[in-house]
């Protein structure tokens, strides 16, 4: 008669059964998922207790503005981005769209160029519709400021947005294409902008903007503070 193996308690062995541990059963993917998307795309309100309040936005009417508009905590992007810029930084932002990302640029953007009429904006985006939601909420948050701006993209006349240019807003809120043509036009004077926000710079990667952003930004003075905001 053959030796007998306990097959049993082979199996259940310290040896055989450990690499169960590994196994996809035990691998919390949930935990890893959630953790790419961590910090910068949830539109959820970051910290319940706090309030634009406590930044530190110096202008009156913009305060009134943001409450006027009922907005009352700040999302998670918002309280990242708001104090650096209000601080002179360059922020690369990662945000998805509904997290509110553009007041996080506007907000911080507007209370400068309050402080200072000499700064003025470059904000250039990928599309039409982008273009014009930006400055709809503008035009929201700078009420009653002092402060303008122009909205420059295709598909509307040319020949308005020059007139509007001649105003000199301290914004400019438009399209690389468009942007491009205002310039060699001779209309949109480049060199008097000392701030550059690229909102959705991803999608104008996908695009094929970036020879036209480059030569915008190169038109620019040397320094500026830069804020580029991309989706997550």
């Amino acid at each position: 008669m053959g030796r007998r193996y306990n097959t049993h308690k082979n199996y259940r062995s310290k040896r055989s059964y450990k690499p169960r541990r590994y196994g996809g059963k035990k691998i919390p993917t949930q935990k890893y998922i959630a953790k790419a998307e961590q910090g910068y795309v949830a539109p959820s309100i970051y910290v319940e207790d706090k309030t634009y309040e406590d930044f530190n936005v110096s202008s009156k009417m913009l305060k009134q503005n943001i409450q006027r508009k009922g907005y009352k905590n700040p999302t998670k992007i918002q309280d990242q981005a708001i104090p650096v810029i209000l601080n002179g930084k360059d922020v690369l932002g990662l945000a998805s769209t509904g997290s509110g990302k553009t007041g996080a640029f506007l907000i911080p953007m507007i209370d400068k160029t309050i402080k200072d009429h000499s700064q003025k904006c470059l904000i250039i985006v990928p599309t039409r519709e982008l273009a014009s939601q930006i400055e709809d909420e503008f035009r929201d948050l700078a009420r009653d400021t002092n402060i303008y701006s122009t909205l420059v993209i295709g598909g509307t006349r040319i020949n308005s947005q020059i007139n509007k240019l001649r105003r000199n807003p301290e914004f400019v809120i438009g399209t690389p294409g468009r942007l491009k043509d205002l310039y060699e036009r001779k209309v949109l004077d480049l060199s008097k902008f000392n701030n550059i926000i690229l909102d959705e710079v991803d999608r104008m990667l996908d695009m094929g903007f970036i020879p036209d952003i480059s030569f915008l930004i190169s038109k620019l003075r040397d320094k500026k503070q830069t804020l580029f905001f991309s989706a997550t």
